[in-house]
């Protein structure tokens, strides 16, 4: 079954169960070093909702934004950069595999098909020697069994000694899959022309070999930088490499098309094998998730500080009514993580208090529309408080520790699994249903977004590297796993920033254990749906 992707409004909530309680406490902290510059009240004093309590000058924050900002493009590029490399890694792999399992098949044939030839050669052997040593018995006995043994020997060694050799000696000269590619394509390509020729000197295909490679890099094919030692002494290690096979040896044997086309063969599979452990490697996602671990780490620490100098430029206003209870502000003094602040307290307002996760506290803000529901009924009301840090997890934070590497302090808004941060929420007119120590069920409005592109939450497939759905390709009827990137999330859909648009369709509820990522499908006769919802 498929759906088409069309446009809806999504509207971006965030749900939490709290608890009732009566009054709310609001603390205002300073997450960076900034300077005071005024201060309105005073420990006692009675204010109310929208009051200015202080006022700061940020400009030394202005250069610690910056180094955040660096930091966090540089992770980004290279966040970018190993996701790219994984995705060309990853259809390599396939192409190498598929090429491999072609020579490989070929290779078997050949094998066959000298073994055949080989034999026939041994019988006509055989049958010479037997009519021209009839009188020595002896001897007509153990020449073909020389024979057979000498012929076991050397095709061994051609077999064994001659491609995997080279590749297994050349790996480490590049990290780089394209450099290693071109390589060994060079290497593979001039020793199956000398052997065609019927060039089968060490000292012949190493110096050959060695002249290609050098060529390669001197017009550009081989990228010399991509290189992890000088050039001259990687031409030098390519012909060592090729000179070490006992050419002499094996050229005892490479008398026929068969066994020279068996050769070449078997050094371009040596080649693919050498390619595929490098795309393997490439292609694994450690490095990727990784890196965009990094990514968003430095993108939260960037955004805190962000949001943290635009609260300080706007000062410090009172959110609710209530009494000042502490003030540690000084003017013209120098504000800390460790200081308080200052903190408002009202008892009389009725409240439910929850805990945000770490991906939820950035999407919610103070003055934000709620709904609360008890058992007895349902209620409006407002974000009136967020805690400026985390209780329940773990004493440490990513953040702070990114912070501490740029020289800023108490960027603990993001924490690790298992925190939360402490948010309020205003009931408007609570009545006696309200019960203070009973749970309430708290909806948030984070957003509204209307005629975006969305594709429905059982059309996604979520990994450990991103977020697929199943596009369907009408005129090859097949489906192919594609990467998406999402915006909002209502209860129902997902927002598509990028990869497929409106009017793609999709598999509608992709199975969990598909095997391969592009695949032949069946789409019966109106087994289609919009993704729209009304």
């Amino acid at each position: 079954t498929l759906s088409t992707i069309s446009t809806q409004n999504i509207i971006e909530s965030v749900n939490a169960t709290g608890d009732v309680t009566a009054g709310i406490t609001k603390e205002y902290k300073v997450p960076a070093v900034a300077t005071v510059k005024e201060v309105f009240v005073k420990v006692g004093d009675q204010v109310k909702k929208g009051d200015k309590l202080a006022t700061f000058n940020t400009d030394n924050l202005n250069s610690q934004i910056q180094s955040l900002n660096t930091n966090y493009n540089e992770s980004k590029a290279a966040y970018e950069s190993a996701a790219a490399s994984q995705a060309s890694a990853k259809k390599k792999l396939s192409a190498v595999n598929s090429k491999i399992s072609k020579l490989e098949k070929q290779v078997a044939k050949l094998e066959k098909q000298q073994a055949k030839e080989s034999k026939t050669t041994t019988r006509k052997k055989t049958t010479t020697k037997r009519h021209t040593t009839t009188t020595t018995k002896p001897t007509t006995t153990k020449r073909p069994t020389t024979t057979t043994t000498t012929t076991t020997t050397a095709t061994t060694t051609t077999t064994a000694a001659t491609p995997g050799s080279i590749a297994k000696s050349l790996s480490h000269l590049t990290n780089d899959i394209e450099t290693m590619t071109k390589l060994l394509e060079v290497i593979s390509k001039t020793i199956s022309d000398a052997l065609a020729s019927g060039d089968y000197s060490p000292d012949s295909i190493a110096q050959k070999c060695g002249d290609a490679v050098a060529k390669a890099i001197k017009e550009g094919i081989i990228d010399e930088t991509k290189l992890i030692i000088d050039s001259g002494i990687a031409v030098d290690m390519v012909e060592a490499a090729v000179a070490s096979i006992d050419w002499a040896s094996v050229a005892k044997e490479i008398t026929s098309t068969t066994a020279v086309q068996l050769t070449a063969s078997q050094i371009q599979l040596a080649a693919l094998y050498a390619e595929r452990e490098i795309f393997t490697a490439s292609a694994d996602s450690t490095i990727v998730n990784a890196q965009k671990k990094l990514m968003n780490t430095s993108k939260n620490a960037l955004d805190t500080l962000k949001e943290a100098q635009k609260d300080l430029e706007d000062g410090w206003t009172a959110s609710v009514d209530g009494t000042i209870t502490e003030c540690d502000l000084v003017e013209g003094g120098q504000t800390t993580a460790l200081k308080t602040g200052i903190k408002l307290e009202n008892m009389d307002q009725m409240v439910a208090t929850i805990s945000l996760g770490e991906y939820d506290v950035h999407k919610v803000k103070v003055g934000m529309k709620a709904t609360i529901k008890t058992a007895y009924g349902s209620y409006t009301g407002e974000v009136a408080t967020i805690a400026p840090t985390a209780t329940g997890g773990s004493q440490g934070s990513v953040l702070d520790s990114v912070g501490s590497m740029a020289g800023i302090s108490g960027l603990s808004s993001l924490t690790s699994s298992g925190a939360g941060v402490e948010c309020t929420v205003t009931i408007d007119n609570p009545d006696e249903n309200i019960i203070i120590g009973f749970d309430a069920d708290v909806k948030i409005v984070t957003g509204t977004y209307t005629n975006v592109p969305a594709v429905p939450i059982e059309s996604i497939v979520l990994a450990k590297d991103g977020t697929y759905v199943y596009l369907y390709d009408e005129e090859k009827g097949t489906v192919t796993k594609t990467a998406i990137t999402t915006g909002a999330i209502s209860d129902s859909a997902y927002e598509i920033k990028s990869g497929i648009n409106v009017g793609d369709k999709i598999v509608a509820t992709p199975s969990s254990d598909y095997k391969e990522d592009t695949f032949k499908v069946i789409v019966p006769k109106n087994n289609t749906k919009s993704t729209s919802k009304k």
